[in-house]
């Protein structure tokens, strides 16, 4: 079957062939075409050189994969090899343990139509690569059949017209023969023209066009020249890059470059593949030579493809997966630090509980209401890791979202000052103070969370018989809450990791905590177009100010 035929049949099974030493490679192989939707592959593994190389002649494959590294020869060997003794471009793919630049020019330099890293290939790629394999060796060996075809109708029909031309100098009767041999000549090769023309008229993302040995358009077509901004029927004539540098004349050196690379394919005879920016479009440039009887490179078919939605959608491949990768770290590097910071509260809850059974009598009620609290201190410990946890992950996962409804704000601030005497030390008060207007419009749970997170720290650092300021103020734009505590306060040398992920002062390691806590503060706020700013010294306080829109 047609290396196009087989992709425009869902139901058809891709054959593909694996040419490699490694065991190991044709396994991660399989698994990878596994994943791939809506298409059926088989997979055959090879990995003797000489015995690849008759499966290759025997034509039985879609698409070959070829490793880089073949023992004593290469993969390069191997499609350089195929490729001479088939007289066909066929659809290999190289695989290479590392992405270079290198690597990929002598993989398309040898005939390979793509090539993929070990390591870093996903089944998006798998599957564009051995699509546009096919696609890439189908177009060419077509391409290539007209040119043959056209060149041998050429060559007869010169033949014919020398013939002529001689009997003409015999006989008028010649003459007349020799002009309607002329006449079909040119029908043939207008014909010709015209198969060039409908290939590239129904080209999708790209154009089809012809240049002659200087690089001139002699014939050029395809749905991309809109994208172009450039009229096919005006750019005959002119030279390759010409208008695209007059257009976009900030990429004038890089247009030129191409077209100096150009110009080595009529020297080498040799095709290329490169690629180019034009404005915000990307483009794919394949270079193939014309080759005349006495094989001259006279003339270069130039094949562009728009790839602007490829290459847009490979970056958000990438982007996601370097997302997902740093949340999983992230997790993981939560779940080692709640591991080990479970241990205190849990450990603390066992022996008071162990202890609690053994003060049975009414003098021993002091004794068990101590542990009681010590018990109570260690859930609430517990607690804010899981908060903590719970949130990070909602932020990261972009669950999070802003729900508004009118705040009391005075009635708000006293219940959660409320809800933390549980947590506060002995001694400890909370002073609570308001100033302007009443009411603000906010997220509930989103301010919650934020002043709770603040107002435990304030606890946490500050000593027994400390007091912890509430001061908040609405005025015209904005509403503003500021807690200050005559706590340990935070070294001015480490003040500024104060917003960083599981950061913790010096002088808090001894305290427990995630330090996460400022970090998802910073978080929500953003979410309320907010912003947070502290004051701080060492034995004399923290004051952290809040500040958000008022509506």
């Amino acid at each position: 079957m047609p290396f196009s035929n087989i992709l425009e049949q869902p139901s058809a099974t891709i054959k593909v062939l694996l040419i490699d030493d490694d065991e190991d490679d044709y396994i991660i192989t399989e698994d990878i075409l596994e994943e791939i939707p809506f298409r059926n592959y088989s997979l055959e593994w090879e990995p003797n050189y000489d015995k690849a190389l008759e499966k290759v002649m025997s034509g039985d494959y879609d698409v070959y994969i070829v490793d880089y590294l073949l023992g004593a020869k290469s993969g390069l060997d191997l499609i350089i090899e195929s490729l001479d003794k088939t007289g066909r471009h066929l659809p290999f793919i190289l695989l290479t343990g590392q992405g270079d630049v290198k690597v990929d020019e002598q993989a398309m330099t040898a005939g390979a139509s793509d090539y993929l890293v070990k390591g870093k290939m996903t089944y998006q790629q798998l599957e564009r690569a051995i699509r546009h394999s096919i696609l890439h060796s189908s177009n060419i060996n077509h391409i290539k059949e007209l040119n043959e075809q056209l060149e041998q109708r050429v060559q007869d029909r010169t033949r014919q017209l020398d013939k002529a031309i001689k009997t003409l100098q015999r006989s008028n009767e010649d003459l007349e023969l020799q002009i309607n041999e002329r006449k079909k000549a040119e029908e043939e090769l207008v014909r010709s023209q015209a198969i060039y023309k409908v290939i590239a008229h129904n080209f999708p993302y790209g154009i089809v066009a012809v240049l002659d040995e200087n690089l001139h358009y002699i014939f050029a077509d395809g749905k991309g020249f809109k994208d172009l901004e450039l009229d096919s029927k005006k750019i005959i004539g002119a030279r390759f890059f010409e208008f695209l540098s007059r257009n976009d004349p900030a990429m004038a050196d890089v247009y030129t470059q191409k077209f100096e690379l150009t110009k080595q394919v009529i020297d080498s005879g040799e095709e290329i593949i490169f690629e180019f920016d034009y404005k915000d479009i990307k483009y794919s440039v394949i270079i193939v030579p014309i080759k005349n009887s006495r094989q001259q490179t006279k003339q270069l078919l130039v094949v562009m493809l728009n790839i602007t939605q490829q290459r847009k959608a490979e970056k958000e491949i990438l982007k996601s997966l370097k997302k997902e990768r740093q949340l999983n770290e992230l997790k993981s590097r939560f779940v080692s630090m709640a591991s080990h910071e479970f241990r205190t509260p849990l450990s603390t809850i066992l022996s008071s509980v162990s202890l609690i059974s053994r003060y049975t009598s009414l003098e021993q009620a002091e004794k068990r209401e101590k542990h009681i609290k010590r018990i109570k201190s260690s859930v609430n410990n517990l607690t804010q890791i899981l908060n903590d946890f719970l949130s990070i992950s909602k932020l990261e996962e972009g669950k999070a979202k802003v729900h508004i409804s009118t705040i009391q704000i005075y009635d708000f601030i006293e219940n959660i000052c409320d809800e933390m005497i549980p947590v506060k030390k002995q001694g400890q008060k909370i002073i609570i103070s308001h100033n302007g207007e009443e009411k603000i419009k906010s997220d509930p749970q989103i301010l919650k969370n934020i002043i709770i997170n603040l107002l435990s720290n304030a606890i946490k650092y500050s000593r027994i018989g400390d007091r912890i300021w509430v001061d908040s103020e609405v005025n015209e734009e904005t509403f503003s809450i500021s807690i200050r505590d005559e706590g340990m306060g935070i070294p001015e040398k480490e003040q500024v990791h104060l917003f960083d992920r599981f950061f913790r002062a010096e002088n808090a390691i001894n305290i427990q905590g995630t330090g996460l806590g400022l970090n998802i503060v910073s978080k929500y706020l953003e979410m309320l177009k907010g912003a947070i700013d502290f004051v701080s010294k060492e034995e004399q306080g923290t004051t952290f100010t809040v500040t958000i829109p008022k509506n």
